[in-house]
């Protein structure tokens, strides 16, 4: 291991192991910690969540944070302060922070997976490639882009058809060479809307010129039994 916060960590996460699950074998092979289904009832998960808690405590996590807005600065500060991984601690921040945000892990320019703030609603698809819409894919191209959050199209993230037209979110990434991957953090800054589809069908039902010779919607016949 490269980073002291990784070793820092990985004791924690086996210290919870003993804690929580002396009653049971983990093997914690590769295969087990790379699974991200179930976090409730996965020993793996449960053991980050144990040395999350443990090493970066959410009381003093808020202390630190106070009023500051979403960033890898801020990120990387509370990194430095409780000695572990920025990986860790933007997880950690995204769980406990006011704002609507969350981190993305993606490898070889696939998402891995995402860690959500309870407030954060919107869905990333795991398991697809980072669109080129991305700061993240343009990172990863090697192209130059400006630092801190920048704002990006939101469905360049989001998988939802029904996001609106011209919804945007805040993204700011940094990449990590030696794993040939990428760390997105992501805020949504601006209330993202979407649009009913059920609402969309009564507001055509109600287009006046669906009362007239050029109607497009037409009653369907069902036969009487």
């Amino acid at each position: 291991m490269r980073e002291e916060g990784r070793k820092r960590f990985t004791i924690a996460h086996e210290i919870g192991h003993f804690i929580l699950h002396r009653d049971r074998q983990v093997s914690c092979l590769p295969s087990d910690i790379a699974r991200w289904e179930n976090a409730d009832d996965n020993p793996e998960r449960q053991a980050d969540n144990f040395a999350s808690q443990l090493l970066l405590p959410s009381p003093d996590l808020l202390q630190q944070i106070g009023g500051s807005s979403p960033s890898f600065q801020l990120i990387g500060s509370l990194a430095d302060f409780f000695g572990t991984t920025l990986t860790a601690t933007g997880r950690k921040y995204c769980e406990v922070a006011p704002q609507e945000c969350a981190v993305v892990w993606a490898v070889d320019g696939i998402i891995r997976w995402m860690h959500p703030a309870g407030r954060f609603r919107h869905w990333i698809g795991t398991g697809r490639r980072l669109s080129d819409g991305t700061i993240a894919l343009q990172m990863l191209n090697g192209q130059e882009v400006p630092s801190g959050v920048q704002e990006v199209p939101a469905g360049a993230w989001i998988s939802d058809f029904r996001l609106s037209e011209g919804a945007t979110i805040w993204e700011e990434s940094r990449t990590m060479p030696f794993y040939n991957g990428c760390l997105p953090l992501l805020w949504a800054q601006r209330e993202i809307k979407y649009w009913n589809c059920e609402e969309e069908e009564r507001l055509k039902e109600l287009d006046p010129r669906e009362f007239t010779h050029e109607r497009k919607l037409w009653p369907t016949k069902k036969k009487r039994r």
